[in-house]
């Protein structure tokens, strides 16, 4: 009996575990992954890539229609997975084979992008891996499987990736076994959902929101993602984990951003709109140090401070 046939479109951080259930049980003709702009055409393998080269399987860096139908037609997998990827595929290619996509998201809530980072933001306790039918209408196709992974306080966005590479390695084979079987899976019910796209400018701290909020904005950008930032004399500082005090000072009079104790070698106290955050390592000026290394002095704020602001742009027209 000639085995079954697989494509696999992915990247970032769950493709691995996908490719790793697939080549398991299946020929995976090839994986589809998305092209980087570089100067000399050339960029470190990714994780997924890195497997897949092991395995012995064709790689393909492309993200056009027309690439990808031509790909397709030279042997059409039984099914195509879908572990991530940039672009939204048109209904020809879609209509050539049976698509699962895998979504990081409890649908029919959250469609969309940076789920898991929404996630956090939001202070949810739970988010949902869904495998759904890949359909032209964005993450509306029948679920085939779902399951719900709980958020702890002391998650980031790389624990709850670790919580669902776990999920996809373990289910992604028996879940195309099904589906090559006949398996249409349910229709989804409920209101959708949606999450916007992440940019990286939206990692900037306020000051004026409550400790948890900023608490659950750096541990939604920590590694892998860009990070949360705010800044300190002028230049941008990455921020990738912090701490909430267990028994913060009670301040009556609060300027939110300004650095009220120095805990050395454990972090900064900052304040915020209702109580403080202790950040500890953070990145600036491309060095890693820990925050009570870099600020040294209580009488300092962090973040844009309008008047300072304003001060400069009238120095810089001045000149």
């Amino acid at each position: 009996m000639n085995m079954k046939t697989v494509g696999l479109f992915g990247y970032g951080e769950t493709a691995s575990a996908a490719l790793k259930s697939l080549i398991q049980q299946f020929e995976v003709l090839w994986i589809i992954t998305s092209p980087k702009d570089t100067k000399d055409g050339e960029w470190d393998l990714s994780p997924v890539e890195l497997l897949a080269k092991k395995s012995g399987i064709k790689i393909f860096r492309t993200n056009t229609k027309k690439n990808i139908a031509e790909i397709l037609a030279k042997k059409i997998p039984d099914v195509v997975v879908i572990s991530t990827y940039n672009k939204i595929l048109s209904s020809d290619i879609l209509k050539s084979t049976k698509f699962i996509n895998i979504h990081h998201g409890d649908l029919p809530r959250f469609r969309g992008r940076a789920n898991i980072n929404w996630a956090l933001i939001n202070d949810r306790k739970e988010i949902g891996l869904t495998f759904h039918q890949a359909t032209v209408d964005l993450d509306a196709g029948n679920i085939y499987a779902q399951y719900i992974v709980s958020i702890t306080d002391n998650d980031t966005v790389k624990t709850i990736y670790d919580k669902f590479n776990t999920l996809i390695e373990k289910q992604t084979a028996e879940i195309v076994k099904k589906v090559i079987k006949g398996f249409k899976g349910k229709k989804q019910k409920g209101r959708p959902t949606y999450c916007c796209t992440r940019l990286p400018e939206d990692g900037y701290i306020e000051w004026n929101k409550t400790s948890r909020e900023i608490y659950n904005l750096v541990r939604a950008l920590t590694h892998p993602y860009p990070g949360a930032f705010t800044y300190f004399e002028k230049k941008k500082l990455y921020v990738w984990n912090c701490e909430i005090p267990p028994n913060p000072k009670p301040y009556e009079g609060r300027i939110p951003g300004r650095i009220i104790e120095i805990h050395k070698g454990h972090g900064v106290e900052v304040l915020t709109k209702d109580s403080s955050i202790i950040i500890k390592e953070v990145t600036y000026n491309g060095k890693n140090i820990n925050a009570s290394s870099l600020i040294t002095s209580v009488k300092t704020s962090l973040g844009i401070n309008i008047a300072k602001l304003y001060e400069q742009v009238q120095e810089f027209f001045n000149r």
